[in-house]
C-alpha cells in the first residue's frame, strides 16, 4: 500500500493541540517560507541556465512541497520531499551559482536550517492545526459529567471538532 492511499490518521497516532500543536504550525510555516525562499533562488539564475528542466523541476517541488507543508495535507511525504530536494538545491547552487563567499554562506545556512526542518516534520507529523488532522476525522471524546452506577453506564460519546 503507498503512501498516498494511507489516511493521514493511520500515519500518525496523535494530532497534538495546544502550545505543541501551536509549535508544529509555527515550523510548518517557516519552513514553507524557507523553500519558498529557496524555490526563488534558483529560478532566477534558471532563466540563462543551460540545464533550466532539472532546476525547474527541482523547483516545482521545493514550491509544491512549500504549499502542502503550510497547509498541513500530507506532511510526511511533503517533508521528505523537500529534504531531498533540499539537499538536491545545495548541491546544485555549490556547482552552478557564482556566488561570493557571504552568499554562498547565507544560502547554505537557508539550506541547512530547511532540511533539518523538513526531516523533523516528515517524523513529527503536522499537528492538530492541519488539513492531515481534519481529514482523517480527528475527534475529540467527550465523558459524561454524571455519576455512573451498575444498573445504567453511561459512555462518553463523539463529536466532530
Amino acid at each position: 500500500m503507498g503512501l498516498l492511499a494511507l489516511k493521514p490518521s493511520a500515519l500518525y497516532s496523535r494530532f497534538p493541540a495546544g502550545s505543541v500543536g501551536l509549535a508544529l504550525l509555527v515550523l510548518r510555516l517557516v519552513d514553507g517560507l524557507g523553500l519558498i525562499g529557496e524555490e526563488t533562488h534558483l529560478f532566477i539564475p534558471a532563466e540563462t541556465s543551460s540545464e533550466p528542466t532539472k532546476v525547474l523541476l527541482l523547483g516545482l517541488v521545493l514550491g509544491a512541497s512549500a504549499v502542502l507543508l503550510m497547509l498541513g495535507l500530507r506532511t510526511s511525504l511533503a517533508g521528505g520531499a523537500a529534504a531531498i530536494c533540499t539537499a538536491g538545491a545545495a548541491v546544485y547552487a555549490s556547482y552552478h551559482q557564482a556566488l561570493s563567499g557571504g552568499a554562498m554562506d547565507a544560502w547554505a545556512f537557508l539550506f541547512t536550517v530547511v532540511f533539518f526542518l523538513s526531516s523533523s516534520l516528515a517524523l513529527l507529523g503536522p499537528g492538530a492545526y492541519s488539513l492531515d488532522a481534519r481529514l482523517s476525522g480527528w475527534r475529540m471524546i467527550r465523558l459524561s459529567s454524571g455519576q455512573s452506577n451498575s444498573n445504567s453506564q453511561k459512555e462518553g460519546r463523539y463529536v466532530d471538532r
